[in-house]
């Protein structure tokens, strides 16, 4: 499963997304055109900034290419595991360890290389003690501290879920038939970008 994830995130960041972008770009310069042309038409303006705010979300959500090689990912997901690992943690850490090792398991499984890497560094920042606390339990400042970490891990994860590119990718690994929906979504861009060309061309 994790490899289709990754098969399909590659598939759909090299085929479908520049496509989008496209249609997108020429979306928000064709509504900054019309925008100019009625300078005094709010609906213009609003169309405009929304297309404009749409592509760069698209773009800022969109990871860079080969930023980090699946090998290099890899190692820091294991060495993040042996990190927060319930069975190597202390008794008084475990519930933490287990609910850092699960956001950190989901998020590889996903294919989420950025909510990896935070939650790595913030393993390496933070940590799990390896020795058991001392006779009178867990500290409180120290158990703050993880709750702190964790939850603010979680959040990460979320956002990252709630993404456009996140659910897309999930849409097409969970389809039976991964080619067929890649290409009837590259055909739907193709589409909207020949019309955006053609009434570009218009203009």
């Amino acid at each position: 499963m994790e490899r289709q994830v990754h098969a399909v995130q590659r598939r759909y960041e090299e085929e479908v997304a520049p496509l989008k972008e496209k249609v997108l770009r020429l979306q928000m310069e064709r509504l900054r055109r019309a925008a100019q042309r009625n300078m005094r038409s709010a609906r213009h303006r609003n169309a405009y900034h929304d297309a404009q705010r749409a592509y760069e979300t698209f773009r800022d959500e969109r990871p860079p290419p080969r930023a980090e090689a699946p090998d290099d990912l890899k190692r820091r997901y294991r060495a993040a595991s042996k990190r927060c690992h319930p069975d190597v943690v202390p008794e008084a850490y475990r519930a933490q360890a287990a609910a850092t090792f699960q956001a950190l398991e989901s998020a590889y499984q996903a294919g989420h290389a950025r909510a990896v890497r935070a939650i790595a560094d913030a393993l390496e920042r933070w940590g799990f003690p390896t020795a058991p606390p001392a006779d009178e339990g867990l500290d409180e400042q120290e158990a703050r501290t993880l709750r702190r970490a964790v939850s603010g891990l979680e959040t990460t994860i979320e956002g990252l879920q709630a993404t456009d590119a996140y659910r897309a990718v999930r849409a097409i690994a969970d389809a039976e038939d991964v080619d067929a929906v890649l290409r009837a979504r590259k055909e739907g861009l193709r589409q909207v970008l020949a019309e955006l060309r053609k009434r570009q061309a218009r203009a």
